[in-house]
């Protein structure tokens, strides 16, 4: 629910407030001048910051340089960086609450999953702290950015611009909210539409074929149709083309969450599942993390985007399609088609080019990206030792009387410990000198001292609604196992055991994609999971076979504007209708699921190793595995 007072800025002051102000001003004399005068300021928002690193800097440094049976001092040196924190509140409260999960973990007193386990849950806090990175790319505009320079490479003739559009989508929605990125993303494809509709209307417009008699014989003319004010209307071609152009985005955002394990809500609720439900499976089998998702979804997600840029320009761009496949639109610089398109490519690299150099937080939050995708794909990799792991030799700590490591850092403490610096890093260069003084007459003073990231703007933005139904899918899943539901449940379903698990498999696929297509595909796969759980038990197939299938369904709807966020948003513009969104969905739905199933049955199946029916698999007994 949104507050009434999200509008309002508390750094903006009341009426009451700018009376005293100027009554103030009158009496005294001006409490600062320009920049060029140099003059002195209050410089608490300066300190603050640079208490925070210097705390935090010795709350890492001194625990990691003590004794490493000393486990008592780390501790104690971790509750007192937070301790002081929280006195001064340098940082907002709230950000220094997540400390201990970011600083016990590094220092080797609990797993990251021991300390995520007494705030939410380990999944709940990855999703957060996903979600915290991606409104920091928001509140910079990093987005934006992004996406308008991958349009003014690709911003060329029809089926071009459906590719950049959908790729734009793709890559952004992996890291971002599928929602956010279509809401993102449609602006700056409907001013693409009204400078193309410019150019358009001039060259083609409408016009409808006129017939007469003449000395006694059958002619036809063309008349070209305008209305009052003298424009053109649309062509049939333009509209037809523009709906392609507008479903290029929800598709693109869709695909786009497949290829990451953050990408979209229904992947976390599978890795939370699957945990939560098999508690004995051994560690060289516990496959669902960040890298070993992207290096099998990332290919899948990759065909996909393809695929539905087929499909895009097939029914919306046929023509478009075949001269880029003949070069013919590039071999003839002087015609119409080159010169419109030439036109809308400018009014691109326009957009591009007002929004400057890049400024001090986008170039901060491209870093914090970057860094949060190599930590994860880097943490633990099965052909050297990764950070995670040199990590985990240094404390040299195993369970119990065994030789296997304890990995105290996980995906979801990168994610965390990245996402605090954005709350301390300010939004203005510090070592640029004018982050020491007032700014000048006329300029809001406390730009400056502001963070990447308010806690303000997180409180607003985060889909916390998310985070409830990811605990209900826990709760779920532990209730089945409890209760004894997934054995009866399993039970209903052995009369499958002899059947094809690829036939299986695509009938699990189909029927999610179409349930998906009627209710959130995070409630779908919170509640068909449990019971795909118990039907692999039934036919003695790996569970996550059938689980990673209906999981990567999930986020397969085309076909209606309730399916998904981004299809009520492109809906939303009235130049789609429902008819138009069926025929298409229906042809990607059907291309997408099969691909899927291939996928899950080839490559995923041989990198997963899910060969076989593991012991730990069976419901019915797991004390002999």
């Amino acid at each position: 629910m949104t507050s009434i007072h999200d509008d309002v800025d508390p750094l903006e002051p009341s009426r009451g407030d700018e009376a005293l102000i100027k009554r103030s001003q009158s009496s005294k004399q001006p409490r600062h001048q320009s920049l060029s005068e140099g003059a002195p300021i209050t410089l608490i928002p300066q300190i603050k910051t640079v208490f925070t690193i210097i705390v935090l800097a010795l709350g890492v440094i001194v625990p990691l340089n003590l004794d490493r049976d000393a486990s008592e001092g780390r501790a104690a040196c971790v509750i007192l960086t937070t301790a002081l924190l929280w006195m001064t509140e340098a940082i907002p409260l709230m950000i220094t609450g997540f400390l201990p999960a970011v600083l016990f973990p590094l220092v080797g007193t609990m797993t990251t999953k021991e300390a995520c386990a007494e705030y939410f849950n380990y999944v709940s806090m990855l999703m957060m702290g996903t979600f915290f990175v991606a409104e920091g790319v928001e509140a910079c505009g990093l987005h934006r950015r992004i996406a308008l320079a991958i349009l003014s490479i690709l911003g060329r003739g029809e089926a071009l611009l459906m590719l950049g559009s959908g790729l734009c989508t793709w890559v952004l929605s992996m890291f971002m909210s599928n929602t956010a990125t279509t809401a993102m993303m449609l602006p700056i494809v409907g001013a693409i539409i009204e400078s193309l509709r410019e150019v358009t209307r001039s060259v083609e417009g409408s016009s409808m074929k006129v017939k007469f008699d003449k000395d006694g014989k059958q002619h036809s003319t063309t008349v070209q149709i305008q209305h009052a004010d003298g424009t053109r209307p649309d062509s049939k071609k333009f509209k037809w083309f523009c709906k392609g152009l507008l479903l290029s985005v929800p598709y693109g955002a869709s695909i786009g969450g497949i290829a990451t394990l953050t990408g979209t809500p229904p992947n976390l609720v599978l890795k939370s599942v699957f945990e939560k439900t098999f508690k004995e499976v051994p560690a060289d089998q516990q496959v669902i993390n960040y890298q070993t998702w992207f290096l099998f979804a990332a290919p899948l997600s990759t065909i996909l985007v393809i695929l539905s840029w087929l499909v895009l320009c097939l029914i919306y761009a046929r023509r478009s399609l075949l001269n880029l496949i003949t070069l013919r639109l590039c071999r003839d610089s002087d015609n119409k088609e080159t010169r419109k398109w030439n036109h809308v490519n400018q009014t691109i690299r326009k957009k591009y080019r007002e929004l400057g150099p890049m400024r001090f937080p986008e170039v901060i939050l491209l870093l914090i990206a970057a860094a949060l995708i190599f930590l994860w794909l880097f943490r633990k990799v099965n052909w050297f030792d990764g950070w995670g792991t040199v990590h985990a030799k240094w404390l040299n700590t195993t369970k119990g009387d065994t030789e296997e490591l304890v990995y105290y850092l996980e995906d979801a403490w990168v994610v965390v410990a990245l996402s605090v610096l954005l709350f301390i890093i300010p939004n203005q260069n510090p070592f640029q000198g004018q982050w020491m003084r007032f700014p000048p007459e006329g300029h809001d003073k406390f730009n400056r001292f502001k963070r990447l990231l308010t806690v303000d703007t997180v409180m607003r933005k985060t889909p916390w609604d998310v985070l409830f139904i990811l605990g209900g899918g826990y709760c779920i899943a532990e209730g089945c196992k409890i209760s004894g539901l997934s054995l009866w449940i399993g039970e209903q379903f052995s009369f499958l055991q002899n059947s094809s698990k690829v036939v299986i498999a695509l009938v699990v696929s189909s029927f999610v994609a179409i349930l998906t297509e009627f209710a959130s595909n995070t409630a779908s796969t919170t509640l068909l999971l449990p019971v795909l759980v118990s039907l692999s038990n039934a036919i003695k197939v790996h569970p996550l076979y059938l689980m990673i299938t209906g999981t990567l369904s999930a986020s397969l709807a085309f076909c209606l504007p309730s399916a998904t966020g981004p299809n009520a948003l492109v809906f939303a513009r009235k130049e789609i209708r429902v008819i138009d969104m069926i025929r298409t969905g229906l042809v990607m739905n059907m291309v997408c699921v099969l691909v899927t199933v291939g996928a899950t049955s080839s490559w995923v199946y041989t990198e997963l190793n899910l060969h076989g029916f593991p012991c730990w698999a069976d419901l019915n007994d797991t004390i002999h595995c």
